[in-house]
């Protein structure tokens, strides 16, 4: 006996145990799921009850009002004839027995008889409460005398609902004291079983999961509960949950290992990048970009290095475009640019934006530091230049002879010209008309002279590169003047197609010189093997449709090996027994420094032609 009250003892103190605890964790998360689940069946059996009461009220009330309604139609079946009687022999005594017993009848509130004929006047009147009658019932008495039924008085009866609105209270108190208390008892119990099967163990699962962190080992959550037969919901969540921080920490450890890789690399890379914000401001570079500009770690952490702090002024609009263009596109092609360093130095770049985020806000910019190449591009073309004037005074040297010509012509003709003016003014008298047109014939002579050591002094003279609005058929005529003694000598026909009225160009002269005169002493070599007659050059220019000057040399020599054409214009390459290969090379990187085209072809039947566009030059440029 006293085991069976400790273990129930024991059971009421683990109830009331849990039941704190419940209590305790409901006031500690007044908007927790256990709080929510309360209200929410609270409500529900709350406006369940209050419906089924009311249906069962309304059941009750008809059932009452029905049960009065019988009532009265059992009072005029069976008392009429009695109370008929009594009035007829008014019988007073009898009546008030009658009505007596009537008035003692459930919900009935007043009886009276009033005799026909009387004014309506009661002759008997029994009632509780008057007052209190709801609605009244009038039935008429009959009577039968000397074989005639006549109606000697009227019965009233008054009932009153009073006594089944008392009942339906009762009824609607005992439901609701009852369906409350069983609310709550079974609401309690609800939120017991429901905390000790879902809510504590969602406390446990949030508070190891508050405290975990991804780089930590994957999170291994357990429910403090015996393993259920089959696997329920909460379970469920906890194997999620588990794996779930296994894939979220083999992630973090990914993109930690790919972070690092990409530091080592960005770090490690000779192009500086950087990330920029949409304001200007870098965010983070390498070491690369730092050591570019100049400036330090701290200078970085501090906000001191400044997109726009870093733009020359003249560079600035164009920086502006940049961001304009990466805001609008995602990215901007490689441009050149100048860094100003923190010491003030200038730095030539190429640079090439990105944006990474979809609101392009931010980005990434990649720098190359252009200086070496700068400096050796500079070296580069100074060589060429050199090269370039070297080859115009090697070129000078074959046409030694054509030259002497061309100058000894007006030298002679300067001498013949100034003994005969002497001979004119020997004369007697002096003939002084003869002796003006030799002067003038030497002051001729003298001019064209000068043109010729002009045009070499052009050729040899080493200086910058000049761009220059020229006309490109001006340029072949000098360059013909210079070889016509050279055509002569070799017995070439040259024969010239010059279009009129070409648009000009925009060049250098000299180089341009250069090329034409290359192209004719290469097609006068090509056509040495040749007999005299078939010694032929035509020289012609043109536009070629697409706003560009064509011009183009034709020869009747040798030809060209179609397999080695494209091999002509490669540095150091010749197919002649005494050439170096660096005419035609030099010729096309001068043809394409001026934005044109120099290509070679055969000439048919017999020869090659070798052709080059120079872009025509726009008043608006």
């Amino acid at each position: 006996m006293g085991g069976r009250l400790e273990h129930r003892q024991d059971f009421t103190s683990a109830l009331i145990v849990s039941g704190r605890k419940v209590l305790r964790s409901l006031a500690a998360s007044r908007h927790g799921i256990g709080a929510r689940l309360l209200n929410c069946v609270l409500l529900i059996s709350s406006f369940v009850t209050v419906i089924l009461t009311a249906l069962q009220l309304y059941a009750d009330y008809r059932r009452d009002v029905a049960d009065v309604e019988s009532r009265l139609e059992r009072i005029g079946g069976a008392y009429l004839d009695s109370l008929a009687e009594g009035l007829w022999n008014l019988d007073e005594r009898q009546l008030r027995l009658q009505l007596d017993a009537l008035l003692r009848l459930p919900d009935i509130r007043g009886v009276e008889i009033r005799e026909t004929g009387s004014a309506g006047k009661a002759l008997l009147k029994v009632s509780r409460d008057p007052e209190d009658s709801t609605f009244a019932r009038e039935y008429p008495l009959h009577y039968s005398a000397q074989g005639q039924d006549r109606v000697i008085g009227t019965l009233r009866v008054e009932a009153t609902l009073a006594g089944v609105y008392r009942r339906l209270a009762n009824t609607a108190s005992t439901i609701l004291l009852t369906q409350a208390a069983t609310i709550f008892l079974v609401s309690l119990f609800m939120l017991f079983f429901f905390h000790h099967l879902v809510t504590r163990h969602l406390y446990a699962i949030a508070a190891d999961i508050g405290s975990h962190r991804i780089k930590d080992a994957p999170l291994k959550l357990h429910l403090r509960r015996l393993p259920p037969r089959h696997e329920d919901e909460l379970q469920r969540v906890v194997t999620a949950f588990n794996a779930l921080s296994h894939n979220l920490y083999t992630a973090y450890r990914d993109l930690a290992e790919r972070e690092n890789r990409i530091r080592r690399l960005v770090d490690s890379n000779i192009i500086g990048i950087f990330i920029w914000n949409i304001d200007g401001r870098i965010i983070e570079a390498n070491e690369a970009f730092l050591q570019m500009v100049g400036f330090d770690r701290e200078d970085l952490a501090s906000g001191r290095v400044n997109r726009t702090d870093l733009t020359p002024m003249e560079w600035r609009e164009r920086d502006a475009r940049t961001v304009a263009e990466a805001k609008a596109t995602g990215t901007v092609h490689p441009f050149e640019k100048e860094y100003l360093r923190k010491d003030g130095s200038r730095i030539p770049v190429l640079i090439g934006v990105t944006a990474f985020d979809d609101k392009r806000d931010q980005g990434v910019g990649f720098v190359l530091d252009l200086t070496e190449r700068k400096r050796a591009a500079e070296t580069l073309h100074e060589m060429q230049m050199a090269l370039t004037h070297t080859t115009r005074i090697a070129t000078m040297g074959q046409l030694t002879a054509s030259i002497a010509h061309e100058v000894s012509q007006p030298i002679t003709a300067t001498i013949i010209n100034a003994r005969a003016g002497l001979r004119w003014l020997a004369a007697d008298p002096p003939d002084i008309d003869e002796v003006r047109q030799a002067l003038k014939g030497i002051i001729q002579d003298g001019e064209r002279a000068g043109d010729v050591l002009g045009r070499i002094r052009g050729l040899v003279k080493k200086g910058p590169t000049r761009k220059d609005i020229i006309a490109i058929n001006d340029v072949i005529v000098d360059v013909i003047a210079l070889t016509r003694s050279e055509l002569l000598g070799h017995r070439v026909s040259l024969q010239t197609n010059l279009a009129a009225g070409l648009p000009r160009i925009k060049g250098d002269r000299v180089q341009l010189q250069q090329v034409v005169l290359n192209l004719i002493l290469n097609a006068v070599e090509a056509m040495e093997d040749n007999n005299a007659a078939a010694r032929e050059l035509w020289i012609s220019s043109k536009m070629d449709g697409e706003n560009r000057v064509l011009v183009a040399v034709r020869d009747t020599g040798s030809g060209l090996d179609l397999s080695k054409v494209d091999r002509l214009f490669e540095p150091f390459y010749t197919t002649k027994a005494e050439g170096i290969g660096i005419g035609l090379s030099l010729s096309r990187t001068i043809i394409e420094a001026h934005g044109g085209r120099l290509w070679a072809s055969t000439n048919e039947p017999r020869g090659a032609i070798f052709q080059f566009t120079v872009p025509a030059h726009s008043d608006d440029a």
